[in-house]
C-alpha cells in the first residue's frame, strides 16, 4: 500500500508540474540509461541492415495471411535460438513488468532501465532477427504489424517500442515517445485472425516476452 501510494503521489506531482518538466525528466532518465549500455547504441545500425524497406500498407480488413504468420513464426524461431539462455532474463523481466499495479508518469524510463539490463541478450536478438528478416524478404514495418495483430487476437499484452528510433531521438535531443501499449481484455481484432492464430497459441505464449520488447 505505501508503494502504491508513493506511486501515485509522484504521478500527481508530475501532473500538476506539467509536461514540460515531466518530458525534461524523461528525456534526461532515458539518455542517462542509454550512455550507460553501449550495446543499445547498435540497434539503430543493425537495422539499417534490412534489405526490404519497403512501406507496408495494411489491407482495410487487417486481416494476417497464412504466409504472414508463417514468416513471423520463423522469424521468431530464428530469435529465440540465437539468444538461448539469456531469454530466461527477458522472460523475468516481461513478468515483472506485467506484474506491476501502479502506472507512473515514468513509464519509459522504467521499460528503458529493463531494456539496459537485458541489453546483451537483446542485441544478439536484434541481430537474429535482421538476418531472419532478410531471409524471409520480409520489412520490419510489414513484421511488426503482423506481431500485433497476432498478439491481439491470442488477447495477449503487447508493447511495440521501437528502441532504434528511441536512440535517435535521444541522441538528437528529443524526448521519446511513450511505446504503444496493448493490454486487452480478451481476444480482439478480426475473427479470422483469431482463428488462424489459434492453432499456434503456444508457440506464440513462449515467445511473448520476446515479443513484449520488440523482438
Amino acid at each position: 500500500m505505501k508503494k502504491l501510494a508513493i506511486g501515485c503521489a509522484v504521478l500527481v506531482v508530475l501532473l500538476v508540474v506539467g509536461g514540460a518538466v515531466g518530458s525534461y525528466l524523461v528525456y534526461h532518465k532515458v539518455k542517462s540509461t542509454i550512455g550507460g549500455f553501449a550495446q543499445l547504441g547498435k540497434v539503430p545500425e543493425l537495422e539499417q541492415s534490412i534489405r526490404n524497406r519497403s512501406p507496408y500498407t495494411p489491407p482495410p480488413s487487417g486481416e494476417i495471411t497464412t504466409a504472414q504468420l508463417d514468416r513471423l513464426l520463423r522469424v521468431q524461431q530464428a530469435v529465440r535460438t540465437n539468444i538461448g539462455a539469456r531469454g530466461a532474463e527477458m522472460q523475468q523481466k516481461y513478468r515483472t513488468l506485467l506484474a506491476k499495479k501502479e502506472a507512473t508518469a515514468l513509464d519509459l524510463p522504467e521499460l528503458v532501465h529493463a531494456y539496459s539490463d537485458i541489453a546483451a541478450g537483446y542485441v544478439d536478438g536484434k541481430r537474429a532477427q535482421v538476418d531472419a528478416l532478410n531471409d524471409a524478404g520480409l520489412s520490419l514495418e510489414e513484421y511488426r504489424w503482423v506481431r500485433k495483430r497476432a498478439y491481439e487476437g491470442l488477447g495477449m499484452p503487447m508493447m511495440d517500442l521501437d528502441v532504434a528510433k528511441m536512440i535517435v531521438d535521444v541522441r538528437s535531443g528529443r524526448t521519446p515517445a511513450q511505446p504503444d501499449r496493448i493490454l486487452p481484455l480478451g481476444p480482439s481484432g478480426p475473427p479470422a485472425n483469431q482463428k488462424l492464430v489459434g492453432p499456434h497459441q503456444k508457440v506464440l505464449e513462449d515467445y511473448a516476452p520476446y515479443a513484449f520488447f520488440g523482438l
